[in-house]
């Protein structure tokens, strides 16, 4: 399996229009402060979302599309045509957009990314192409054909094209649980040769990159795709993810995928799979528990999250800071890779619809700004980047007190580092114990640091490996300690430290 662990989405053609005030810049042009940035935060890899030349007609249905006019009028008020492009997953091919630098601007961003060891990420779309790809015209036996029929009969499921061999009705790509989408036409996955031009094109974007985000990966499995379309087919992704890594064994496949299919996909190859779950529970009523997340570690360690992206609402407009925290510090201190995008760090409350090329400026929000620091110091330790993950079970403080099912929390472990991620996912106290998993503590101390606070504590040795620490939570409390276990007889000049072991005496009281 490739490896990554953090990863930076950035809206491209909105972001190089921020750089130069209203006038994209090329990718060759980034000022390298951005690219230490990344590095200092631990960015492992740069996903540049929408640099695909854009669709003429997409673009001309997003600026009339209702639907999207709404969007558009919701962020952006004075919103003009101008302001609007196309979907930036209506593909006419993989061509840098002339705009953004083209492809030497991609190859110097590249390489600038390489120099400070992150891979570059682009988008990949098979299930579907833009309404005007090339291949319309000089390939239509590639998509879905229908007759004229069908598009009396459903208009907005198919559309008619001018083709070199006469006129043909055409599917639109689609989700089969929703409607069609308008600006799309769908490849025909039954047909081999359709594959084989697919397979091309993805091969074509691995020489320009170090992976691909690939959008909507499971309706192109076999499976899927004849439930939608009837007939049979060929499995598509085994066969392509082989024909890129026999040119480069290194290369990333990260599958957007829903209903469950993650582990199908990771099966046939894909080094991460989607896990919206996690945002899911915590902005919704289900909440995070501890039953979601315990199993083992290679399962974790396949999967993507993230609280939001340019599909998802901004988390800062969906959470109050408490939560906002509690979640971050959870999801995306777990050991499988996890996202950013653009704005996050910021606190952004807007979100862009992807086919918009401006948007009002928003001020950074300073307590998720510092938030975010905090947890990006957490991310860069060796232990969580590269050592061994475990799942803790805090256990009841006294009997009749319940509040321990709300602890969530982790260890990471490697041979000079240990790490310990507590958070309480509740909106009252809690108390628990928990095992910190350090074995033989006789004749030591445990110095615990908390990267979210710059709080530290001192433990004795031998109270730890009784009973474990002794944790009393306020509402949407979170702790990330760096631990350091040594002789109980150093000397330390550690300012700001908690040394009473008090709590033990005060859970003894409690029980009495």
């Amino acid at each position: 399996m490739n490896s990554v662990r953090t990863i930076l989405e950035i809206n491209t053609r909105l972001w190089l229009r921020q750089l130069g005030d209203g006038t994209p810049i090329s990718l060759a042009d980034v000022p390298l402060e951005h690219f230490d940035r990344w590095q200092a935060r631990a960015v492992d890899a740069v996903w540049l979302m929408g640099i695909w030349k854009p669709s003429v007609a997409s673009r001309e249905i997003a600026r009339v599309h209702e639907g999207l006019k709404k969007d558009y009028s919701a962020v952006l008020p004075d919103w003009t045509p101008e302001d609007i492009t196309a979907s930036p997953y209506a593909i006419v091919g993989y061509e840098v957009n002339p705009e953004l630098g083209g492809d030497a601007g991609l190859a110097t961003f590249r390489r600038k990314l390489a120099e400070r060891g992150m891979k570059l990420l682009l988008d990949f779309v098979p299930s579907h192409t833009a309404r005007d790809h090339p291949w319309t015209k000089s390939n239509p036996e590639r998509y879905i054909q229908g007759s004229t029929a069908d598009l009396e009969r459903d208009p907005d499921s198919w559309f008619m094209v001018e083709s070199d061999s006469g006129p043909k009705v055409i599917a639109h790509g689609r989700d089969p649980y929703f409607p069609a989408w308008s600006d799309t036409a769908q490849p025909d996955f039954r047909k081999l040769e359709t594959q084989v031009a697919v397979v091309n094109e993805l091969v074509s974007v691995a020489e320009r990159s170090d992976g691909v985000r690939c959008d909507m990966a499971m309706l192109i499995l076999s499976h899927i795709f004849t439930k939608t379309w009837g007939g049979e087919m060929r499995e598509f992704w085994p066969n392509a993810i082989r024909r890129v890594r026999e040119r480069k064994p290194d290369f990333l496949f990260i599958a957007e995928v829903y209903w469950g299919f993650d582990l199908e996909l990771n099966e046939m190859g894909f080094d991460y799979t989607y896990d919206k779950d996690p945002l899911d529970w915590a902005v919704g009523p289900t909440g995070l528990s501890r039953v979601q997340f315990d199993y083992d570690e290679e399962k974790h360690r396949r999967r993507i999250r993230f609280l939001e992206n340019h599909d998802e609402e901004r988390v800062a407009a969906r959470l109050a800071l408490p939560m906002h925290r509690a979640a971050a510090t959870w999801i995306l201190t777990l050991p499988s890779a996890r996202l950013f995008y653009q704005g996050q760090f910021l606190g952004a409350l807007r979100k862009a619809p992807v086919q918009l090329l401006r948007m009002p400026p928003e001020e950074p929000q300073p307590e998720i700004t510092d938030f975010y620091e905090q947890l990006m110091s957490v991310l860069t330790l060796d232990a969580v980047k590269t050592g061994k993950w475990s799942f803790l079970h805090p256990r009841q403080a006294w009997q009749g007190n319940e509040s321990f099912w709300r602890v969530l929390s982790q260890a990471y472990d490697s041979e000079d580092q240990h790490v310990r991620v507590f958070v309480n996912w509740a909106d009252y106290r809690s108390q628990c114990w928990v095992d910190l998993m350090f074995g033989n503590l006789q004749g030591k101390e445990v110095i615990l640091r908390d990267k979210l606070s710059n709080k530290v504590y001192i433990r004795d040795g031998v109270e730890l490996a009784m009973r474990g620490i002794y944790l009393d939570l306020e509402p949407w409390e979170v702790h990330a300690f760096e631990c350091e276990v040594r002789d109980a007889a150093a000397v330390t000049d550690e300012t700001n430290i908690e040394s009473e072991t008090l709590p033990f005496a005060a859970v003894l009281n409690r029980n009495s």
